[in-house]
């Protein structure tokens, strides 16, 4: 069934109910204001606790209210009722009371005034109006999101049912109505309005300016007045639609009734908020909505003190001071400067309005409302430049531009206007906002006579003197370097600079500026100052020094003086050909004399600004030129300076050439040119180019050193030596680069010869490797193939010495050497096949020397040594030659594993001395010349092992030693001298040996070299400090001492002599 509308008139019916009764109805109607503990169990708990307040106010209210299928919506009803029953008894009772107490009834309190209590009863009813007939029926986008309200209101809220469109219209409608009505009674209005103003607007901008759907043509209208809920899909009736027409217009009439009457800063505050916070991540802003809010903040701008409105409204600036909220400042100036999207037209209407309040709030007293102004501009200017200059910018430097104009005007501009004028620039572009190139360009018009200005007061006291001085730096700095450069050049000669826009003026020349009577400046006629061009241009390029000095822009300042040096270059050129002389024009019969005198004048000025041109050139390349950080800036712009310098050589040595006089000027500009070459030429780091670029005006610097003025023939003569001479330098520089670049060049072919030659060497070594590779696993296959063989045939009985054979041919190292150890017990044993074959196994033991594992190799060491007693010159010969070549081996070991190696060899040596016997003194020259061959080696390891086994070898040797003894003794003296302690104590220990193996025969033996040995001992046990080696020296000593005890007290034996008679 249709839901109807219940009609607002229904409910503004008399009760006969008294104000007690009227206000505990109220009470009834209000809900918890927080969330209760168990509504997590119970979702439908809100549902119940209104519809028990709707049936409890239903019984206890004298008239009976029809109640719908939506308990949220008859809630809502009833709080309207009540509230509207509450009103009228508040109004009857006023009404009474007036009446009784008569006009003269004193100052009381008014009889409907509601307590503290009952004001929260209401805004409770209130409240709940908003939370369950206006908010959940605005569109997503539209008002403070849900979001960011209460966690009680966002729990109601999603707890509410969809409901059909024109359901949410309805009831939308019936609460904005209510609401409306009763913010009529005054003790509801800030209950109301004031305190709900954000959500009322927002409902009010949706029902007056949402769009509406086109009706269809084809539906017949609707007969009743009541708007009815159709189901299925909505469909827009002609009647529907001229019935939401209306409803719009009477809304849109609230609105703007609402807007008018409101304190403004309150409403530009909300109307900031609904545009702000609508839009969620969830839901965007409709477009229409934006656009209908940015209609009204902007129709509060364009009335008088709107932008102020706006600016209270944001800020509520009372008592803030000087504290700043860049974040709010920011928001203002972008609602300010941004006015809303449409015609041209519209766009300068709202220009037209809003910069006149922005240059009033410039001069207020209030900081934060200055900054705010200044901010705005900025956005202003940025929006629409045209506009900007137009309403603003023009208006501001008025002052400024009157002095561009007729005479009368400039001289017409009070000190007072141009005070103004200038803080409010000084706000604008220096305190209140970020320098941009966009932004400070706004200032080329007036920027000569910024300059002007900032030159008649920087020497003087001012309390203008800083902020003049700010603004031009800030220019300067921030605009791009030509034009800085372009400006600062029109200043410094007085010339109009020529900029793309042609906008920047000059001060009329009849007025100048001077000292103000309040401290700041003012215009005076130019004939009325006292002071002479000469000082005025003096200052001027003092001024611009400072200016170059402040701005701290190298690459600015050196354009800047090789800019001058081109106007002086200019400038003796003009001297030259035109010979100038100031000559005055001659008078013309018959011609108006007015107009005579016009061009006489004309031509004064003419010749008199270029007279003074000329001398601010030499004045500031002279000023420039004596500051020595900027000589080192100069370095970097080097190029150009030679060029000119060069250029202004070439043409006075012309001049000399061909006798022509010099004019002062000529000479001045010379002295100068030749002044910036010698401080740039004796720098300690001129580059080699410029010395180059020299040697051509070499010529020209000898033609000079012949100048009539003294100075510049001694100056160009040492100029022109200096420069012969770095000449010659560079020559030779040349010659010694050529040659290291042809050094560099057969290096490099002999470094790529040495490549080319060491990849040759690794690809036949990898062709090596490949073919060793090939061989072992050719090898393997056939070894593959022999045990396959083998394991085919039947086992047949072999013998150990057929095993052992059998165990090295196999390809496993571990089978190999275990073949070779049995092989070397065989011949221990004295296998009678083993002997048998004994030179066989010598060459099997002899071959696997070559093998690169250790293990391998010391078997076959051991086994040589076995086959030494059956062939004892092969064997010796081969292991001497193994003992010298061993470090030549390629062992798969570390270093300290070789030398281990070589020891074990010289220890098999020794072994083989023991296996002779006495049949060693016949090989004793070939083992001791082995021994005597590891004195040099590296390691002292080495070297120590070569004494000990030179020890046993000598001890066996006894009697055999005689012809070698004092070899071998030499030897050792020399080892007893070794810088390792072990190989000293090595040499003491086989003196020991030979000694204890000569017994007392050592002096037999040794004969008269036993004293040297001694008196050798001795010396030892003076100078020697390790304990190792003084050891050894004792046992020497002691078995000395025993030899000689033995010869001179013999041991008395009891000896039977037994003789055998034939």
């Amino acid at each position: 069934p249709a839901t109807k509308l219940i009609l607002l008139d229904s409910l503004l019916q008399e009760v006969n109910m008294g104000l007690t009764e009227a206000h505990s109805l109220v009470s009834l109607l209000i809900t918890p204001p927080e969330i209760p503990s168990n509504s997590t169990s119970d979702k439908n708990w809100f549902v119940s606790i209104i519809g028990a307040k709707v049936q409890e106010y239903s019984s206890k209210c004298g008239v009976g209210i029809a109640l719908g299928s939506d308990p949220y919506f008859d809630y809502v009803r009833c709080c309207v009722n009540a509230l509207i029953n509450l009103k009228f008894e508040l109004t009857s009772t006023a009404n009474n009371s007036a009446a009784q107490t008569g006009p003269a009834g004193g100052t009381k309190l008014e009889s409907d005034t509601l307590s503290i209590a009952q004001q929260k009863n209401v805004s409770a009813l209130v409240q709940m109006v908003l939370a369950l007939g206006v908010l959940p029926n605005l569109l997503p986008g539209v008002g403070t999101p849900t979001e960011k309200r209460s966690a009680f209101l966002q729990t109601v809220i999603k707890a509410i049912p969809d409901r059909a469109i024109l359901e949410r219209y309805k009831q939308l409608v019936f609460s904005s109505e209510s609401l409306l009505e009763l913010a009529k009674y005054k003790q509801f209005n800030t209950l109301i309005v004031s305190k709900h103003l954000g959500d009322i607007l927002g409902c009010l901008v949706q029902i007056a300016h949402a769009p509406l759907m086109k009706p269809k043509e084809d539906e017949a209208p609707q007969e009743g007045k009541d708007l009815d809920v159709k189901e299925g899909t909505f469909v827009m009736t002609p009647d529907l639609y001229e019935r939401l027409s209306k409803d719009q217009e009477r809304f849109n009439a609230e609105l703007d009734k609402i807007i008018e009457k409101t304190y403004q800063p309150l409403i530009v505050k909300y109307l900031l908020i609904l545009q702000s916070t609508s839009e969620t991540k969830t839901s965007k802003t409709p477009k229409w909505f934006t656009k209908s809010v940015n209609n009204l903040l902007s129709s509060r701008l364009v009335l008088p003190e709107g932008v102020m409105h706006v600016v209270r409204g944001i800020m509520d600036l009372g008592g803030e001071g000087d504290s700043f909220d860049w974040k709010k400042i920011g928001l203002i100036a972008d609602v300010i400067g941004n006015p809303p999207q449409g015609k041209y037209a519209d766009t300068e209407q709202y220009y037209g309005k809003v910069c006149p309040q922005l240059l009033e709030l410039l001069g207020s007293s209030e900081s934060t409302v200055s900054m705010i102004a200044c901010y705005s501009i900025k956005t202003a200017s940025e929006r629409s430049l045209i506009l900007s200059r137009r309403h603003l910018l023009d208006p501001l430097t008025a002052p400024f531009t009157r002095l561009t104009g007729e005479y009368e005007d400039a001289l017409a501009v009070t000190e007072k206007e141009l005070d103004d004028c200038i803080k409010n620039l000084f706000k604008i572009f220096v305190i209140g906002n970020d320098p941009t190139l966009m932004f400070v360009t706004n200032l080329e018009p007036i920027i000569i006579i910024l300059m002007n200005l900032h030159m008649t007061i920087t020497f003087g006291v001012s309390h203008l003197r800083d902020p003049i001085k700010q603004i031009v730096e800030r220019y300067l700095k921030y605009s791009d370097r030509a034009t800085s450069l372009l400006m600062l050049r029109a200043f410094a000669l007085d010339e109009v600079p020529v900029t793309t826009q042609k906008r920047t003026k000059l001060m009329h020349n009849d007025v100048i500026f001077a000292n103000g009577d309040e401290g700041g400046v003012k215009v005076i006629k130019k004939t009325d100052s006292e002071q002479s061009f000469y000082v005025s241009d003096d200052e001027k390029s003092i001024v611009v020094q400072d200016l170059l000095e402040e701005l701290k822009d190298k690459a600015l300042s050196s354009q800047f003086f090789l800019s001058l040096m081109e106007d002086l270059t200019n400038a003796m050129i003009e001297d030259d050909n035109d010979k100038f002389e100031p000559e005055l024009p001659e008078a013309v019969p018959g011609q108006d004399i007015e107009e005579q005198l016009l061009d006489l004048e004309k031509h004064l000025d003419n010749t008199m600004h270029r007279m003074r041109k000329n001398l601010m050139v030499i004045r500031l390349l002279g000023l420039l030129s004596e500051d020595k950080s900027f000589q080192e800036n100069l370095l970097k712009e080097s190029d150009k300076m030679i060029q000119f310098v060069t250029a202004s050589v070439k043409r006075a040595a012309l001049g000399v050439k061909n006798g022509v006089e010099s004019s002062t000027m000529a000479v001045q500009s010379l002295n100068m040119a030749l002044s910036i070459l010698t401080v740039h030429l004796t720098q300690a780091n001129v580059a080699t180019d410029d010395w180059v670029k020299m040697q051509d005006s070499a010529a020209d610097l000898e033609t000079l050193a012949q100048h009539q003025d003294e100075r510049i023939s001694k100056i160009a003569g040492q100029l022109h030596t200096l420069v012969l001479t770095h000449g010659v330098m560079i020559e030779e520089v040349k010659k010694m680069k050529d040659k290291t670049a042809q050094i560099q060049e057969e290096t490099e072919k002999m470094r790529q010869k040495v490549t080319d030659i060491k990849q040759m060497k690794v690809d036949n070594e990898n062709k090596t490797l490949d073919e060793k590779k090939a061989q072992l696993k050719q090898k393997a296959e056939e070894l593959k193939k022999q045990k396959e063989n083998r394991k085919n045939k039947t086992k047949e009985t072999k013998t150990k010495y057929e095993e052992a054979l059998y165990d090295i041919s196999d390809p496993l190292l571990p089978v190999q050497g275990h073949g070779l150890i049995e092989l070397s017990k065989l011949i221990d044993e004295k296998d009678p096949e083993t002997l048998e074959n004994i030179d066989k196994v010598r060459l099997i033991f002899q071959s696997n020397l070559e093998d690169n594992d250790s293990y391998i190799y010391l078997t076959s060491i051991k086994g040589l040594v076995s086959c030494g007693y059956y062939r004892p010159e092969l064997v010796l010969d081969c292991l001497t030659k193994e003992f010298c070549m061993v470090q030549d081996r390629k062992v798969q070991e570390e270093e300290d594993q070789v030398i281990a190696i070589r020891t074990r060899v010289g220890e098999a040596l020794v072994q083989l001395t023991k296996v002779l016997g006495e049949v060693t003194p016949k090989y004793k020259n070939i083992l001791l010349n082995s021994f005597f061959s590891a004195a040099n080696d590296p390691e002292y390891l080495v070297r120590a092992s070569s004494l000990s086994n030179m020890g046993e070898v000598c001890k066996n040797l006894r009697f055999s030693l005689g012809s070698i003894a004092g070899e071998v003794l030499q030897h050792l003296s020399a080892c007893c001298k070794d810088v390792s302690a072990e190989v000293r104590a090595a040499a003491v220990m086989v003196l020991t040996m030979i000694l204890q193996g000569l017994g007392r025969d050592t002096f037999t033996v040794l004969q008269g070299t036993l004293r040297d040995i001694y008196r050798e001992l001795k010396m030892l046990v003076n100078t020697e400090k390790e304990d190792v080696v003084l050891g050894q020296v004792s046992l020497a000593m002691e078995e000395i001492d025993t030899i000689v005890r033995g010869f001179l007290i013999p041991e008395n034996t009891m000896e039977k002599q037994i003789f055998v008679l034939e």
